[in-house]
Parts: C-alpha cells; structure tokens; sequence
C-alpha cells in the first residue's frame, strides 16, 4: 500500500496581479518620492511610462486601481520591492522591511543662529519702518474731544502685544522700550491699546502691512515662483455649550476663527491673507489677485478643497500653472473647461511630474506651523474685530521674522514701498 504524505499547511496560489507584481519588481527602476513609490509600466508599449503607488493608502494611478479600487499589480510590486530591500532573519524567518529614507533639507545654521539670537532686537525697527507707509487721517480743526491715538502708533502698539505673548497690561514694558526707542510718543494706556486692538478700521491696514512685507522677499520667490494655499484654525479662549441630542449630554468646545493664506515656498513667506468664516475654495480667488500684486508667481499648488473650475481660472489669469490633485469623482477630459482638461492630462499622464510640483504644498503646513509656535496657537481676545487683528499681527510678525532670517542667509537690502494706505 501506497504511503499517505503528511498533510501540509495550506497555502494560497499566487494571483496573477501578484506574479506579474514579482516580475515589474524584478525588472527594478522602482524609485521613491517622499511617501510614495513611482512603478515603471509592465508594458514597453505603454502610453503611460510609469504609475505612483501610495503603499499606506493602498492607491496606484493606474486604469486597473481606478476601476476596481483594489491593490493592483503596481502595489505589489512595491510590496515586493520592499521586501527585498529588506532583511530576513536566520532565527526567525520574519522579513524587516526596509524604513524608507525620509528627504531632508539642508539648514545654513550661522544664519540661522544670527537671525533667531537678534531677532527680538531687530523686529520692533522693521516694525516702526514699515509703520511709515501708514497715512494718517486728517482730522478737522475745531473738532472736540480728545486727540485720537495716531494710526501708525495703533497698529505699532498692538503688533508689539501680540509680539510679547502677554496681556495688555503685562505687556506695557514692551510699550515703555519702544517709547525709550523713539518708536512711540507716549506710554498709551492698555484700554486705549485694547480698543485699538478692536477696531475694525484697522483690519484693512494690517492686511495692507502684511503683503508690502512680503515685498523685500519677492525677488527670491521669483526664482522658482512656486507658491502654496492653505488655511487652518485658530482657536479662541471663549466656550459653546450645547446638548448633544444623539449622545444625550452637554457638550463644550472652542469656537475657532479660520486663516486663509497663500505664501511662498522658498522663504515661508505669506503673501496675501484673509480672515473669514468662509469656505476653503472660494477664499482662494482673492488671495491670488492679492499676491499677484508683488509676486511673480509661475506655480500654485493646493489640496483637493480648493478644487474649482473658476480658481483654475484665476491662477491662470495671474500667469501661474496651477497643481490641484482631483477627486475620485471628478470628470476629466469632458470638462468644458480647457484648464481642467490641461490639468487633468498632466494629472494622468505625467503623474511624477504634477505630484512633484504638488508637494510643494507642505510648505504652506510649514508656515502654519511656524506661525502658531513662534507667536501662539489661539488668540487671547473675545471681541470678534479683536481676534481677527490679533491673527494679522501674528501673520505680520512672521513676515517681519522672515525678513530677518532672509537677511543672514543671503545678504538682501530690506527696503519697504513708499506707497502709503489711506
């Protein structure tokens, strides 16, 4: 009689999109590009050359991928890959896979320790220049009551309170150096700076403040022209309590004012801003015609909210390309729009190509970073026109910072226009 083999562990046959993973890895030309892996094509014959795979996503550029949303042959390529770059062990067996490589950038650190050791000696000076182009308004002869604070020394006193990441009255040894500086006429009482910090008249102003000092960096932006949107939260001191009716209790949370910006890749600028409830895309139309002003710009990358036909336009009217990854349910080449259509061949042809200008956007998650380490994530005030300024003196502040780190690291001559703001 015949011997019976010993029953084996069952194993699964390869599938065919797992062989013919096996066979593009062994090929190689495999690269990575930040989190994300660009595949060559199976075929020589390919109308597209390669495919961009997100292993954590479990996503490929591929037809395959867009029809059945499953892991195709380009993922296990990278799967494959990967293993094989790692390790196995001789004890274990198990497969370690290789940690892939995370890009970094080189930091020019005595320019660096240069502009952060003065900078606190030397942003109340670029303050008080920039503060000249301030008009003042005139004020008829005969007029009773008493003399109003001055423009220039409104927006100079408040910016220097939000600087010193105190109260208003905390803060009044800051505005005593600046009147021993020559930069203020007088020791102005904290209520006069609080309502100042309040009025609505001087929003326009510091909006104005922030795109002139986003001027002196403007021909160092103009080397790439690459610039980013974005916007993010910044939360308020203020409680909402509500009941929550599905959960059956009280809930409270911070209510949050919402910053919208677009700022230059190259030095983390931010060259026009706008502080409003409003929704991510129609915000970007404004921020463009704002930058367009002074800056030079060849690209503008965005996430997928600023999605629309009509910011595709107004980049493209501002003389910029634009690099707005689509949705899984946007149309492509049916679009009535040519911008769309240019953008959506660039999309699915040149996948490398537009997620490298795409990612580029991290720098505007970089600015948003910057600005709520260096001058505070939430705004100390309560009055609606308050927390607004407050969040421009932060953006202004930053700039001003900007300058400064921009001034060591290349050696440029800060000049502010001479235009002023009425």
């Amino acid at each position: 009689m015949a011997a019976i083999a010993a029953p084996t562990e069952f194993q699964p046959l390869p599938t065919t999109r797992e062989e013919r993973g096996r066979e593009i890895a062994q090929r190689g030309g495999i690269r990575q590009i930040g989190a994300r892996y660009v595949v060559p094509a199976q075929s020589a014959n390919s109308n597209v050359p390669t495919y961009l795979v997100d292993v954590v996503e479990q996503t490929c550029t591929c037809p395959d991928y867009e029809l059945r949303r499953q892991p195709c042959k380009h993922y296990e390529a990278c799967m494959f890959w990967l293993s094989w770059e790692g390790a196995v062990s001789a004890v274990t067996g198990e497969v370690t896979l290789a940690t892939p490589k995370r890009k970094t950038y080189k930091q020019n650190w005595p320019a660096y320790n240069a502009a952060q050791t003065t900078e606190t000696e030397r942003v109340p000076f670029l303050l008080y220049w920039l503060c000249q182009i301030i008009a003042e308004y005139d004020r008829a002869a005969g007029t009773p009551g008493r003399k109003p604070m001055p423009r220039r020394e409104a927006i100079y006193a408040i910016v220097t309170k939000v600087y010193s990441l105190m109260s208003t009255r905390r803060a009044e040894g800051a505005i005593r150096d600046a009147v021993a500086r020559g930069h203020l006429s007088r020791v102005w009482d904290h209520n006069t700076i609080i309502r100042a910090l309040a009025d609505e008249a001087l929003t326009e102003i510091l909006v104005h403040l922030i795109e002139e000092s986003s001027a002196p960096l403007a021909a160092i932006e103009a080397v790439r022209g690459q610039y980013a949107a974005d916007s993010t939260g910044i939360g308020t001191v203020t409680y909402v309590r509500h009941f929550d009716v599905k959960h059956n209790k009280m809930k409270c949370e911070h209510p949050f004012v919402k910053l919208h910006f677009l700022c230059g890749t190259a030095t983390h600028v931010i060259c026009g801003v706008k502080v409003s409830k409003q929704a991510d895309c129609p915000a970007l139309p404004d921020l463009i015609a704002a930058a367009s002003r002074l800056h030079d710009m060849k690209q503008i990358s965005a996430d997928k909210a600023y999605l629309a036909k009509y910011n595709l336009k107004a980049i493209v009217e501002a003389g910029a390309e634009p690099f707005i990854p689509f949705k899984s349910n946007s149309v492509g080449m049916t679009s009535k729009s040519p911008h769309w259509r240019k953008m959506w061949a660039l999309f699915s042809l040149k996948a490398e190509e537009f997620y490298a200008s795409y990612h580029m956007r991290s720098n505007a998650e970089t600015v948003v970073s910057m600005v709520k380490r260096n001058f505070g994530g939430s705004v100390r005030t309560k009055v609606a026109s308050a927390q607004v300024n407050e969040i421009l003196c932060k953006c202004l502040l930053h700039n001003l910072t900007r300058i400064i780190h921009m001034v060591e690291e290349f050696g440029i001559e800060v000049s502010f226009p001479t235009a002023v703001k009425s």
